[in-house]
């Protein structure tokens, strides 16, 4: 067993995508998440015939319906491993010694700004900090920010920060992990065909987007914005200077336009701290076919390649036949698990996955977790 991770059921009853005091303009949606191309038309797949009498299912030929109706049965068994994993830490709970003094754990909140052409990036993140200056403001905030965004956006940032809020700002530049930058051609050979073909266009000469699989029901491109920013999220952030200098024991990392509307029921840094977790999370899902195409494949070669003796913790690797994922706009984690050598080295060896495969963050956090959180044994 490899990562402890508890589910959050009701831990962020009130932190939703919604708003305020205030109204988020709707149009201003992630600058990472916005500009996906989608197929031309959404592909009329023929049902599979299931036999009940000889227990057999015929696809009709096409591997993706296979792919979709294992989705859709293995989907059924997130509620049940939910109420189990949650059996369990209530379980261990009742176990532990409630005596305990737990110090006062150092906690981060972060965000990334990627300013958009509306420039209403940095809009948004106000209104999220007014809101969580509101419910949740007792730890400090990093705010990393590239160089799209104008010395006069961080002032405005500055001077509206809540009263009281410890603010901090620290640029940050983005960019194709070494993988597609040492590769013969560059990132653009990398990615060339059959690569991030959809409609029989070639979308990252054309359009900078890729891992045109996800999902496999509907395919589109993924733009290469949302690309750095995953590829941020799930390494670089975590070599930034705040978390290399700021000895943190537990960060959250909020989306931009992701808002607190209440006060959450418990403060997650210290649930983390007290239940010795390295993930916080609503729901472990199953992760949609064509966004995880040779993910299993690149988790053994890594294995293999750092000689791995450990025992990956089965609960989160799997949801049915397909990869767990968890979260999505917002991750809770250890920082000292993230920002260690054994994680990093997984992240920087499948970052080209973001590129290639539209391998998400959650997707990748999670599998470092089960690789090396304390139920393998070898987390320090």
């Amino acid at each position: 067993m490899l990562a402890k991770l508890v589910p959050a059921a009701g831990v962020f009853a009130g932190l939703l995508t919604a708003t305020c005091d205030e109204r988020a303009d709707q149009q201003a949606a992630s600058y990472w998440r916005g500009g996906r191309v989608r197929a031309e038309e959404e592909p009329n797949l023929p049902a599979p015939i299931i036999d009940t009498d000889n227990g057999t299912i015929d696809y009709q030929g096409l591997p993706v319906v296979q792919e979709c109706l294992e989705y859709y049965v293995d989907k059924i068994l997130e509620d049940g491993n939910k109420q189990r994993l949650v059996d369990r830490e209530l379980a261990a709970a009742r176990e532990r010694d409630s005596s305990r003094q737990i110090p006062e754990p150092r906690g981060l909140v972060a965000y990334l700004l990627m300013e958009n052409a509306d420039r209403t990036m940095h809009r948004d993140l106000v209104l999220s900090l007014r809101c969580l200056g509101r419910f949740f403001s007792r730890y400090p905030v990093a705010i990393f920010y590239t160089n799209g965004t104008t010395p006069a956006e961080l002032a405005w940032i500055r001077s509206v920060t809540p009263r009281g809020m410890r603010l901090m700002l620290e640029e940050v530049s983005l960019g194709f992990p070494e993988e597609l930058v040492n590769a013969p051609g560059g990132p653009d050979a990398f990615l060339a065909p059959p690569l991030c073909m959809m409609d029989g266009v070639h979308w990252w000469s054309s359009h900078r987007s890729c891992g045109c699989r996800c999902p496999a029901w509907r395919q589109q491109c993924w733009p290469v914005n949302w690309m750095h920013a995953t590829r941020f999220f799930t390494a670089g952030m975590f070599r930034t200077r705040t978390f290399r200098e700021g000895r943190f024991d537990f960060f959250m990392r909020l989306d931009t336009d992701l808002f607190f509307v209440a006060e959450p029921v418990v403060d997650p840094f210290r649930l983390m701290a007290e239940r010795g977790c390295v993930m916080v999370y609503d729901r472990l899902s199953r992760e949609a076919p064509g966004c995880f195409d040779d993910f299993h494949e690149r988790t053994l070669e890594f294995m293999d390649r750092i000689n791995y003796h450990a025992e990956p913790d089965e609960d989160i690797v799997l949801v049915g036949k397909g990869p767990a994922a968890a979260g999505g706009q917002w991750t809770v984690g250890d920082a000292r698990l993230f920002t260690s050598d054994a994680y990093l080295s997984w992240a920087d060896y499948a970052a080209s996955g973001i590129y290639a495969n539209r391998w998400a963050d959650q997707l990748l956090l999670l599998r470092g977790a089960a690789l090396f959180g304390p139920r393998a044994g070898i987390w320090e």
